[in-house]
């Protein structure tokens, strides 16, 4: 896997300094005082989940993690994949999770609000791909067969706002106050074109998602096959 730590190289501000562990950086001067945004990009099964929670787990070593968890549960199979990643994580770790099936931007700027409160230090979001999902299925779109071009329009814009206003939280809550966060999600864009019109809009929507996001991070790994590659 590819290594988190930057280069030796001493910046006027700032001191990145490289420990025993693969992942972790240490920072003083200005730099300490922002949190940094690493996303991690990838397909399934390809191993971001778990690097995920190792990075997390690297950068604070006193396990002030936050997991914000936000698949729902709706079938068999979404329940077993949440028992998965529920015992993969360290019980001292706090997990927030929204049951509600209509998910709003107050639900998560509440579990944002008191981060620091309980002295977090990362926020680890696990996964974009089921936040973005929960946010479209309102929309019964697996039941069309075609796809208004008014009802497509007025989708894309609901989701670039809610993103927009996402990262704003994020910058409020969590860089603006030190907290570094580690963001999860999905490559659905290198397959073949969905035969349908939920699989069409929702590739697209993630990959305009993913775009923006990957701008407002820090760092940006891709995944395949167990194995990163540093993109930013």
């Amino acid at each position: 896997m590819g290594s988190i730590n930057r280069s030796n190289k001493k910046e006027e501000n700032s001191i990145i300094e490289k420990s025993e562990s693969p992942f972790a950086v240490v920072q003083t001067g200005e730099a300490a005082k922002a949190g940094k945004v690493i996303f991690l990009l990838g397909g399934a099964r390809s191993g971001k989940s778990e690097y995920s929670e190792a990075l997390s787990a690297s950068l604070s070593p006193s396990n002030r993690v936050a997991y914000f968890a936000t698949g729902q549960i709706i079938d068999d199979e979404m329940k077993k994949r949440i028992d998965i990643h529920r015992k993969r994580r360290p019980p001292s770790w706090h997990t927030f999770e929204i049951d509600k099936s209509e998910i709003k931007l107050a639900d998560i700027e509440r579990i944002l609000k008191g981060l620091k409160a309980k002295k977090m230090q990362v926020l680890l979001i696990d996964c974009i791909t089921n936040l973005l999902f929960r946010l479209v299925y309102k929309y019964g779109l697996d039941d069309m067969e075609i796809l208004a071009n008014e009802l497509e329009r007025k989708i894309e814009k609901e989701i670039t706002g809610f993103f927009k206003e996402f990262i704003g939280l994020l910058t409020k809550y969590c860089r603006q106050k030190g907290i570094h966060t580690v963001i999860v999600s999905n490559e659905v864009g290198m397959g073949l074109v969905p035969p349908y019109p939920f699989g069409r809009i929702f590739r697209d929507l993630l990959g305009s998602v993913n775009k923006s996001i990957a701008s407002y991070s820090d760092e940006v790994f891709f995944f395949v096959a167990g194995l990163s590659l540093k993109m930013k």
